[in-house]
């Protein structure tokens, strides 16, 4: 049986023996109660080629292939992918190569290049679902958008982005914009 999913790359693909292995989130709801980490295999070099150098987590992407069920109790459902689409990259492409970086502090001011910022000096931008949320660690808030660039809100400790987009979607499920 042949099945396409349309998701996000959940994490990045891993090479092994059986093939390179990767997941795809996919929630026919977009809420994040309804979402499903599937994992997935690919064999083919091209394709496999594909989501271990130029996809990264958060791309949203198509995927058709075959359903393996589990023919040992505890084995995962998986998805022997035939064919892979990228259709939107994720919102914070890490491609930028520590070289990259030393060179663009450098070229913003005068003095000596400083040590390339990691990823959590900076923030973290991740999807959930049709949510983007920014976690900015110089405020400890984290800031909340749809794709589509609606403001949904800043979550500062107690509350969290989980609360803010559970009240988001109430409030449209409610009709009161």
């Amino acid at each position: 049986m042949t099945i396409t999913l349309t998701g996000f790359l959940d994490e990045e693909a891993t090479e092994e023996d059986a093939g390179t292995r990767f997941r795809v989130c996919v929630s026919p709801t977009d809420d994040r109660i309804d979402e499903l980490a599937l994992p997935c295999n690919v064999t083919d070099p091209e394709l496999a080629r594909a989501v271990l150098n130029e996809f990264q987590p958060g791309d949203k992407i198509r995927v058709t292939g075959h359903l393996a069920l589990p023919r040992v109790a505890g084995q995962p459902i998986r998805l022997h992918v035939t064919t892979l689409e990228l259709l939107d990259t994720a919102p914070l492409r890490l491609t930028d190569s520590a070289e990259d970086l030393a060179a663009t502090h450098a070229a913003e001011s005068d003095a000596a290049a400083p040590t390339p910022a990691t990823l959590s000096e900076q923030g973290l931008l991740e999807r959930f679902g049709p949510y983007l949320v920014y976690a900015d660690p110089d405020t400890c808030a984290d800031s909340i958008w749809t794709e589509t660039g609606e403001w949904v809100g800043t979550a500062i400790y107690p509350t969290t982005a989980a609360d803010l987009i559970n009240a988001h979607q109430h409030r449209l499920a409610g009709g009161d914009m």
